[in-house]
C-alpha cells in the first residue's frame, strides 16, 4: 500500500489529496499491510497526527494570551476544533472554524467595548 508525505509531515491517502495539500512537494512512501505492522508504522511515523504549518509557539502564545482574558471559552472550542483540523490537513473546514472563533471574539469585543 501507498501513502504521501511531504517534507512538513503531512500525509495523504492518495496521489490527488497529496497534490491538493503538498503541491508538488511530496514522496510516495511504502507501507506495509498487515495489520500488526501497519499500526507500528503509523504510530512510529505519527501518520494522522499531522504536521503544524503554523509553528507550535504561536498557537501556544495565542492561547496563552486568550485564556486569562474574556475570551469565551466557545470561541476557544471553536479555535481548537479549527486548529485540529488544520493539522489533519482538513484546511478548508479549519479555516472556517478558526474564522468562526475569531468572529466570536471580535463580536464579544466590539459589543462590550460599545
Amino acid at each position: 500500500m501507498k501513502l504521501y508525505k511531504n517534507s512538513n509531515g503531512v500525509w495523504a491517502g492518495t496521489q490527488a489529496d497529496a497534490r491538493k495539500m503538498c503541491g508538488k512537494d511530496y514522496q510516495t512512501v511504502d507501507v506495509p499491510v498487515d495489520k500488526p505492522s501497519l499500526l507500528r508504522f503509523l504510530n512510529a511515523h505519527k501518520v494522522g497526527a499531522g504536521a503544524d504549518p503554523y509553528g507550535d509557539q504561536l498557537v501556544s502564545d495565542w492561547y496563552d494570551k486568550t485564556r486569562n482574558t474574556t475570551v469565551d471559552d466557545n470561541a476557544l472550542s471553536y479555535f481548537r476544533w479549527g486548529y485540529d483540523k488544520l493539522f489533519t490537513g482538513q484546511y478548508d473546514e479549519g479555516k472556517e472554524l478558526i474564522k468562526k472563533a475569531l468572529e466570536m471574539v471580535n463580536d464579544r469585543t466590539t459589543t462590550s467595548d460599545g
